[in-house]
């Protein structure tokens, strides 16, 4: 039970603390609200909920190394910068594709 307590209080630190956090969230929620207006089917929803979890927990997993990376060494560091990059580089490829699988459901039905 404490480790559940632990999980969601280092989701709500990061909902208030990071802002593309925040904005993945609420890219989610339109998703979802677009989901229910456009009647997407029952594969397309396990689709697009795959990615936003995929999308929010790259995130998590950026934030998390961002914030121990600063608490090694508050000073600029090559090594440290190149893990903060590519932890990035991982929420953009994980976006990336979410984003096409999106695309891929959405559009046609627009049609």
């Amino acid at each position: 039970m404490k480790s559940f307590y632990y999980a969601v209080s280092g989701l709500l630190y990061a909902l208030r603390k990071e802002y593309n956090l925040r904005l993945h969230a609420g890219s989610a929620a339109a998703v979802c609200i677009a989901g229910l207006f456009l009647h997407i089917s029952a594969m397309e929803w396990m689709l697009v909920i795959m990615c936003m979890v995929a999308v929010i927990a790259a995130e998590l997993i950026n934030t998390a190394l961002e914030i121990l990376c600063d608490h090694v060494t508050p000073e600029q560091h090559p090594s440290i910068k190149m893990v903060k990059d590519i932890a990035a580089a991982a929420v953009l490829v994980v976006s990336t594709g979410a984003a096409i699988v999106g695309a891929m459901i959405f559009i046609p039905k627009l049609f």
